[in-house]
């Protein structure tokens, strides 16, 4: 995994240097609008419209996702209030009917897999849909969380700005989790359309291991953002290998919850699964704040949080 290094340059917030024809239009667009959107008079936006038609249909087609994502995000918001409150109501109702704690957390699991499913699974499709009309929109997202930023290598954004959506499930025990990422046609950097990381908890009741599976990803050639000059380069894309923990851990069935001496793959896992999924959208307006950052981020903060 990429870290906080000299070594390594950290993710600058323009990437459209290696993007070409109507992307590098769009993310000029979304870029004026950022930066000089409040200080325009409306007659300018009509010149323009007139000397470049085609920026200003992107633009117009980003402000319009823009608008439509915080729809969603609102929508998103009740019904997470509603599953907090429904799952009290649940475990209230349930807990007594189950001696052995095993099964209460396998019912838990399905009901709250149940609930997301039908309330929580349609409005990220619909946030997908939307989010493909503002450039960038899950770099962005993963930019502004301090934990993530220290893991994106500058030249990782090129291959990121082709993400179009991340999705997380649960393993088939319940007990692990995995990532799904989802990258657009035209991505220059690999082959693959989708990769994934995989968590499984491997508890044989007399240990708790941990085992992560990841995508082999099918570089093009000269492409390998892992490498560079023949030699390992930190990377965001580090995160898709693979290994399996020694020291043992353990499993709070109560807490749904891996303790131990967690490698910090595995919490970067979590935070994708816990805060960059659920609330991509106000990440993505930097509205967000990560207090559970593993280091001291406060020189970073103004040249992270600024504007594309």
């Amino acid at each position: 995994m990429a870290q906080s290094s000299t070594s390594g340059k950290r993710a600058k917030t323009s990437i459209h240097d290696d993007v070409s024809g109507n992307d590098a239009a769009a993310i000029e667009a979304y870029k004026t609008y950022v930066r000089v959107m409040s200080c325009i008079p409306p007659t300018h936006f009509k010149e323009m419209e007139k000397t470049k038609p085609e920026s200003m249909r992107k633009l117009k087609l980003s402000l319009e996702s823009r608008d439509r994502l915080k729809e969603i995000h609102a929508d998103i918001v009740k019904e997470e209030a509603l599953f907090v409150e429904e799952r009290k109501r649940w475990v209230a109702d349930n807990r007594d009917l189950y001696t052995d704690m095993n099964q209460f957390f396998v019912k838990r699991c399905q009901w709250e897999t149940d609930f997301k499913e039908i309330h929580l699974k349609p409005l990220y499709e619909k946030r997908c849909i939307a989010a493909k009309g503002v450039p960038a929109f899950w770099l962005t997202a993963m930019i502004a969380n301090k934990t993530l930023y220290k893991q994106i290598a500058e030249r990782d954004t090129k291959a990121l700005y082709f993400l179009n959506d991340i999705e997380s499930s649960r393993t088939i025990d319940l007990k692990g989790f995995e990532l799904k990422f989802t990258f657009g046609d035209h991505n220059p950097y690999f082959k693959n359309k989708v990769l994934t990381k995989k968590y499984e908890v491997i508890d044989d009741n007399e240990s708790v291991s941990l085992k992560a599976i990841g995508t082999k990803i099918d570089w093009y050639p000269s492409k390998k953002l892992t490498q560079q000059s023949g030699k390992s380069n930190e990377s965001f894309f580090k995160f898709f290998s693979s290994y399996a923990t020694v020291d043992p851990l353990s499993f709070d069935k109560e807490a749904d919850e891996l303790k131990g001496d967690l490698p910090t793959d595995y919490l970067i896992g979590t935070k994708f699964r816990d805060k960059i999924i659920p609330h991509a959208i106000s990440w993505h307006a930097f509205s967000e704040h990560d207090d559970s950052d593993f280091g001291d981020d406060s020189d970073e903060e103004c040249e992270r949080c600024s504007r594309w």
